[in-house]
C-alpha cells in the first residue's frame, strides 16, 4: 500500500484532497484508480487505511477507512553535520530520516569545502525516505549555519562528537539519561579544528568525544556508523 505524507488531522470517514505531486506519482505513474488503496499518516492522527474516491484533472481525493496505527513517540536524537558533495549529502538525509533523527543541522566548520545547500531538495529527500521507511514523523532540517551560530542547540543537548582524531571513549561506556536531548556530531571531511572542538565541548550541556573505531571514514560513512551506535545504545538501554 502506497504511503502518503497528509498535514491533516485524520479521522475516520473524513475525506482529503492531495496535493498535484501525488495525483501525478499515484495516479499517471503508479496507475491507481477509484476504489484502490494507499495509506495517509502523520505522527499526529497514526497511519490511517484510506479508499481513492475521486480523481479529476490534476487532483485525487482519498477518503479514511480504519486506523493502521497509532502515533507515536519519536527518539530525542538530533544530528549536525558538514555538508558533502551532493549525493554524499543526498544519503545524509535519507538515511538519517530512515533511522529516525528528529531534527538535522546543516553546519559549515572552517574544513567544510560546500558550503551552500538546497534545502527544498534536502526536505524532499527527507519525505521520501519517511514514506518508504514507515515513520510518521519527517525530520525538522534547520537552515545551514555555522557552527559558531549554533550555541543554543548545544547548550541544551547532551552531545556525542564522532572525532577521529580524538581516543574517544566506546559508546557503551556512556552514562547518559533515557530523556537527555542527544545531538550526534560528524565533522567535515578533513575533521575539525582545535578550535572547534574547544567551542563544542565549552558550548555543550553535556559532552562526550566517542570513537568510532581505528579507520577513519568518509563522512557520510561516519554518519550512519555514529547513528547506528547512537539508536543502538538507546534501544538497548
Amino acid at each position: 500500500m502506497k504511503r502518503v505524507y497528509c498535514n491533516s488531522i485524520i479521522k475516520q470517514g473524513s475525506t482529503y484532497e492531495l496535493e498535484k505531486k501525488y495525483y501525478i506519482h499515484l495516479v499517471k505513474v503508479i496507475r491507481l484508480k477509484i476504489g484502490d488503496e494507499i495509506s495517509l499518516f502523520n505522527n499526529t492522527s497514526g497511519e490511517w487505511k484510506c479508499e481513492i474516491v475521486d480523481i479529476k484533472n490534476n487532483f485525487l481525493k482519498a477518503k479514511a477507512i480504519s486506523q493502521i496505527s497509532s502515533p507515536r513517540s519519536e527518539a530525542l536524537i538530533d544530528l549536525m553535520f558538514s555538508p558533502i558533495k551532493y549525493q554524499n549529502s543526498e544519503a545524509i538525509i535519507r538515511q538519517a530520516t530512515e533511522m529516525g533523527v528528529r531534527s538535522l543541522f546543516p553546519t559549515t566548520f572552517k574544513r567544510t569545502i560546500n558550503k551552500k545547500i538546497n534545502l527544498d531538495k534536502f526536505n524532499a529527500y527527507a519525505l521520501g525516505a519517511t514514506q518508504q521507511s514507515g515513520r510518521l514523523s519527517i525530520p525538522k532540517i534547520d537552515k545551514l549555519n555555522d557552527l559558531k551560530s549554533r550555541s543554543d542547540i548545544l547548550s541544551d543537548k547532551t552531545v556525542l562528537m564522532f572525532d577521529e582524531n580524538l581516543e574517544g571513549i566506546h559508546l557503551s561506556q556512556a552514562k547518559i539519561k533515557s530523556n537527555d536531548e542527544i545531538l550526534v556530531i560528524i565533522g567535515p571531511e578533513g575533521g575539525f579544528e582545535e578550535e572547534e572542538r574547544a567551542f563544542i565541548s565549552n558550548a555543550s550541556k553535556n559532552f562526550l568525544n566517542v570513537s568510532l573505531g581505528h579507520n577513519i571514514l568518509k563522512a557520510d560513512t561516519a554518519v550512519i556508523a555514529a547513528l547506528s551506535l547512537t539508536f543502538h545504545y538507546f534501544n538497548e538501554n
